[in-house]
């Protein structure tokens, strides 16, 4: 099982308001949360495989990974709201038995293709290289809430003149732009990327954007039970969330930490 952080080190001090960034276990501390509580779960667990988080996290074995993950999922989801989602990052050796669990429990809404744009440089001549991650999205019910609003992708001109007809004239959709396919192409974060932190599997600040404004209404609450280098957090605090994250490692909470206290009115959209 992954390893549990010491409780001495329990909180990293964060002077951004409804931002709590904790050194813990989440599987340790999830008894201390109120149940129907949060709006949104956004985990990026250990994938199982191998990878070196600086603990033994990510070395369980096919069948101790996806029993782990059954545990730890089983305690979070009834930390959701009626309304709340649940979006849990993944790789195909494991997605279909983790969303297929997850099917059991709550309404699956989207598997969410992430195209990590990863150049061909040779690799594995037995199969077809791998450039993808699975996201699934769940709910707690039907009646979640979604707001398509934010994550528009606005259309270019050509395509806006293109559809300039009086049959399209003040179309929501047209001014705001498109509905965000089930295929995200977004860049994984190159060593020299100026977002990049020291983290093996950081995810992009745009993806998780996407995911708390669609997902989260605005002042609402964000739970992350493997928060890494805050990401989740940093998109919280940009966008007037709320958050508790946990990380067991001690160097990701301060990295997480020293990321939010860079968050200035500047850097902050509008």
């Amino acid at each position: 099982m992954p390893a549990v952080a010491p409780a001495a080190t329990a909180v990293m001090p964060v002077d951004l308001a409804g931002i709590t960034v904790l050194n813990r276990d989440f599987m340790a501390d999830v008894a201390a949360l109120p149940d129907a509580s949060f709006d949104l779960i956004l985990a990026d667990p250990p994938y199982g495989l191998g990878k070196d988080y600086g603990n033994d996290s990510d070395k369980l074995g096919g069948a101790e990974h996806l029993a782990w993950t059954f545990q730890w999922l089983e305690l979070a989801i009834p930390k959701l709201k009626s309304s709340g989602c649940l979006y849990i990052f993944c790789t195909w050796q494991y997605a279909p038995e983790i969303f297929s669990f997850l099917k059991t429990k709550l309404v699956m809404v989207n598997e969410i293709i992430w195209d990590r744009r990863v150049p061909s440089m040779g690799g594995t001549t037995r199969r077809f290289t791998s450039v993808h991650d699975n996201i699934g999205m769940f709910a707690f019910s039907k009646d979640y809430y979604f707001n398509l609003d934010p994550v528009r992708v606005p259309y270019d001109a050509v395509t806006k003149k293109a559809r300039s007809r009086k049959l399209f004239e003040g179309s929501k959709w047209l001014e705001l732009g498109y509905n965000p396919k089930d295929l995200w192409s977004v860049s994984r974060l190159h060593r020299q990327h100026a977002e990049r932190v020291d983290h093996p599997t950081q995810k992009p600040l745009e993806i998780i954007e996407r995911m708390v404004l669609a997902s989260c209404p605005p002042g609402g609450r964000v739970l992350d039970p493997f928060m890494g280098s805050g990401t989740t957090a940093v998109a919280c605090a940009r966008h007037g969330r709320q958050f508790v994250g946990y990380e067991v490692n001690p160097d990701y909470c301060e990295i997480a930490r020293q990321r939010l206290t860079e968050i200035t009115p500047d850097n902050v959209p509008n």
